[in-house]
């Protein structure tokens, strides 16, 4: 069990680190968020999205966001755990040192890695909406025309529906914060929605 004691001991926790063990699990763990980053789709998936059968939603491309993330860690892990080996290679510890295993140090690294993950999560959140805000300005959108892509938007955006709200004050929301603007209407594709269409958009 790790106790201040040991940390603070001379002959422990920080004190003389075995690198090479270190750089070995930081390598372990660069491997694991590399490995983990890789994710095949099944082939079945690949032929239903390119029939139409099966469209995948907006949520997997900030999945796709969080494995770039993943790689770019993994690598970072994997190669300062190659150099930590190196590092130790080049300098071993004195004869007389009494090695000790680096349990402090391997828990500092999980610690690292676990905290990294959880901001890189996060950050891949803020990181899809402002693309989706970028295409949206650029590429105005016809919600009203395709409200299951409106709720859609509206959802990953943590836009939720009030009780007393209507499909065009939802729109108004939704476009207030993605930032987009009404697309100007095309000849001949002018004429409104039926109200109770829009209703059952939403449903």
């Amino acid at each position: 069990m790790v106790t201040p004691a040991l940390i603070l001991n001379p002959e422990g926790g920080f004190a003389n680190p075995d690198w090479s063990a270190i750089g070995l699990v930081l390598a372990i763990v660069g491997s694991f968020l590399l490995a983990n980053s890789i994710l095949f789709r099944h082939p079945r998936q690949l032929v239903s999205e390119r029939l139409g059968i099966k469209r995948e939603g907006l949520r997997t491309i900030r999945e796709y966001i969080f494995h770039r993330v993943q790689v770019n860690l993994g690598f970072g892990f994997l190669l300062g755990g190659f150099g930590l080996q190196l590092y130790g290679h080049a300098f071993p510890l004195p004869a007389d040192a009494d090695p000790h295993f680096p349990i402090v140090w391997i828990g500092l690294v999980v610690v690292v890695a676990v905290i990294l993950l959880s901001v890189s999560w996060w950050w891949s959140l803020f990181a899809f909406r402002r693309y989706m805000r970028d295409h949206f300005r650029t590429h105005p959108v016809d919600f009203e025309r395709d409200l299951k892509l409106a709720r859609e938007v509206g959802e990953l955006f943590g836009l939720t529906s009030l009780q007393d709200d209507t499909v065009q004050a939802y729109i108004v929301r939704l476009r207030r914060e993605i930032g987009g603007t009404a697309p100007t209407p095309a000849d001949g594709d002018d004429e409104p929605l039926d109200s109770d269409e829009l209703e059952e958009g939403l449903v």
